[in-house]
């Protein structure tokens, strides 16, 4: 039984992906460079050929299959696929060339392919196109090709230069946009804004613009921000999402336009307050003054008096303290007579 690979094709104008029934060698590479150069395969479309050499196109989403190829920013091309709905005992072959023109600048390849798998390679030269070729045998075979350009071979990166910021009770989070290769306008870029707080975790899709604003949201708490972007399907690009940003934290602290007018509450209400008080413990003192006036301390003339409650006697001398000696002399005269 013969075996026939799959082989994928990138290019700067667009990706082929292609299921030819040759051996997947360089010279056959060659050739799938050579095709795609010359137009000889439908964009946007998935091209069939089978054992019978018959060849038509379907859409991608119309394939049973997924397949997917992504040249990231590292210069890391991927390559991926699920063959799920494959009967049993199907041989999968799996081919990648990566061409610059008509020149073969990298390869991979996998004959006896999983059906579920992927295959990487690093590519520092310039690109032209990738062609991926996709070979199924069992009584009969069938191969794919598919054609990508370069826009939509991108894998954008997240957005850079990520902030979040309180603003008024208001969370602001500003963004830069991904760089590219190729030159994008600004407004073909989505991008998903993820907010999660102590409690719950939303997200909000926004389109031609580079911040975002979330209303009446807590200071008193602590807010993790990321996002993640792709180019709009009314564009010419990439829609697979970028992976996703570092998080952004945004800790229980306010900016100083929000701390601000809780100074100025804190003066406007806390100074007075604080004179209010003084005020009433001065009005308190002279208040328990009145009310409860101090007992007084009599003189020590007046105390003898008070001791004895004689009230007759207030107005006499007080007696001495020291004891004198009193001595009275009686005159006994006899009764005269005479008289």
């Amino acid at each position: 039984m013969a075996v026939f690979p799959i082989r994928l094709v990138i290019w700067s104008t667009s990706l082929v992906l292609w299921f030819p029934q040759s051996a997947a060698t360089e010279s056959h590479g060659l050739a799938l460079c050579q095709e795609f150069l010359d137009d000889k395969y439908e964009p946007d479309m998935v091209n069939i050929q089978n054992s019978a050499e018959e060849i038509s196109h379907e859409e991608l989403s119309d394939i049973k299959e997924t397949f997917i190829c992504l040249f990231d920013s590292t210069n890391e091309l991927n390559c991926s696929w699920s063959f799920n709905t494959l009967e049993k005992d199907t041989r999968l072959s799996v081919f990648v060339s990566v061409c610059n023109e008509e020149t073969v600048i990298g390869s991979l390849s996998r004959t006896f392919a999983e059906r579920v798998g992927s295959m990487s390679l690093t590519v520092n030269e310039e690109i032209s196109g990738v062609v991926l070729h996709f070979n199924m045998s069992l009584h009969n075979w069938i191969s794919y090709t598919y054609v990508y350009d370069m826009d939509t071979l991108e894998h954008l990166p997240p957005p850079a230069n990520i902030s979040a910021s309180f603003n008024n009770d208001n969370l602001v989070v500003k963004w830069d946009l991904p760089r590219t290769r190729n030159t994008v306008n600004p407004t073909c870029f989505e991008n998903e804004v993820e907010i999660r707080d102590q409690e719950t975790t939303t997200s909000w899709l926004v389109k031609h613009h580079t911040n975002h604003t979330v209303a009446s949201v807590d200071p008193s708490h602590s807010y993790s921000v990321r996002m993640r972007t792709r180019i709009s399907e009314l564009c010419s690009g990439s829609d697979h999402w970028s992976e996703w940003s570092p998080t952004v934290t945004l800790l229980m602290e306010r900016s100083d336009s929000v701390l601000k007018p809780v100074v100025i509450v804190f003066i406007c209400l806390g100074v007075p307050m604080g004179l209010l008080a003084l005020l009433l413990f001065v009005r308190y003192q002279r208040v328990t003054k009145v009310l409860f006036p101090p007992i007084p301390r009599p003189p020590a003339k007046y105390k003898y008096f008070l001791e004895k409650s004689d009230a007759f006697n207030f107005f006499y001398s007080t007696p001495s303290a020291k004891p004198e000696e009193v001595i009275t002399e009686v005159e006994d005269t006899g009764k005269n007579p005479g008289k």
